[in-house]
């Protein structure tokens, strides 16, 4: 018997290293850290995915239940949350706008719209800074970051507020075939020499001026010229009027017709008596005609002033001094 537990004893104390060095291994192995998983009542088990929320933790004979998210919601790592989280809302009346939509996987980013940027400050959007004349904006211009003002370098202006704008340089007059006028500043740009519309307009008035003249010229001699020939016809109508004188048995040599001013007709008869016997001059049947005296041709001129004649000759038409006589008849007493 002796013998047999002398044998047995080496087996015995070989069972309780075994047993020994498994107990320290459990005791000392690491605790369940990994970024995809959960320690739960003493397993790990695994997290969820991104997109998906933690619906059932594990148990001692089953894996996590995951689910996805729902519309509007995001989880972008691995998780043992029970629900998702939401999208941020980009809300335009405070100058947002959104600059990535998100998903299941990924957040909603906002940004604010341009010109603005964010300030931590109030945790809003502000107006961005506008450069005033004299400075410019730094480009590139960086998004939710406020505008930097830099000022102009020589040769260079800027003459507005503006918070995106930066320095423009100067016209170059000599390029354009010109010669500066006015220099150019930092809040200016320079002045070229045909580039001022102020000295324009006090040459236009003497460019019509002479049209002018010329045309009120020609419009009085024009003028002049009808009043002169006017009178000249009045005249000359008035020459053709004559005193003639004949009997019942004269003879018609010629007529015409003179046209006076007023528009009146008046028909002269120029006649030549003929011999015809010695009983015709006994009995004269025709009137002579009347001699034209100043108050009967006063009659077809009118009652206006009579002006000098500057067509006739140095006389003028004359009154004539007697009055015509009628022409005698050829009668017997010439025979």
């Amino acid at each position: 018997t002796q013998e047999l537990f002398q044998a047995s004893l080496p087996l015995f104390e070989l069972f309780i290293l075994s047993k020994c060095s498994f107990q320290v291994a459990l005791q000392i192995a690491p605790p369940c850290t990994s970024e995809r998983h959960y320690e739960h009542l003493g397993r790990c088990c695994n997290k969820c995915e991104p997109g998906k929320y933690l619906s059932s933790k594990c148990t001692t004979t089953s894996d996590s239940v995951c689910l996805p998210c729902g519309p509007d919601e995001y989880l972008d790592t691995w998780n043992e949350e029970d629900k998702c989280l939401l999208h941020k809302v980009c809300d335009t009346g405070k100058a947002l706008v959104a600059v990535d939509a998100g998903n299941s996987t990924a957040p909603r980013r906002c940004a604010c719209t341009a010109g603005y940027h964010w300030s931590q400050d109030c945790e809003c959007c502000r107006r961005n800074t506008e450069c005033a004349p004299g400075l410019g904006a730094q480009h590139p211009l960086q998004l939710n970051k406020d505008t930097v003002c830099k000022p102009c370098l020589a040769g260079y202006f800027s003459d507005a507020f503006s918070s995106t704008d930066k320095c423009r340089p100067w016209t170059n007059c000599t390029s354009l075939g010109k010669t500066v006028e006015h220099h150019g500043t930092e809040k200016s740009d320079v002045v070229c020499s045909s580039s001022l519309p102020s000295r324009k307009p006090p040459n236009e008035p003497q460019v019509y001026l002479p049209g002018l003249i010329i045309l009120l010229l020609f419009t009085s001699v024009a003028l002049m010229a009808a009043i002169v020939f006017g009178v000249c016809y009045r005249k000359k109508g008035k020459a053709l009027t004559g005193n003639v004188t004949g009997n019942s048995n004269s003879t018609f040599i010629s007529s015409g017709q003179v046209m006076n001013f007023k528009g009146d007709i008046i028909v002269v008869y120029v006649s030549q008596t003929s011999q015809e016997g010695a009983a015709a001059a006994a009995e004269p049947v025709g009137r002579p005609v009347q001699e034209e005296t100043l108050a009967r041709r006063d009659s077809f001129a009118g009652n206006g002033p009579r002006f000098p004649d500057p067509c006739g000759g140095p006389e003028g038409l004359r009154e004539p001094e007697k009055a015509s006589r009628p022409v005698q008849e050829e009668g017997g007493a010439k025979a």
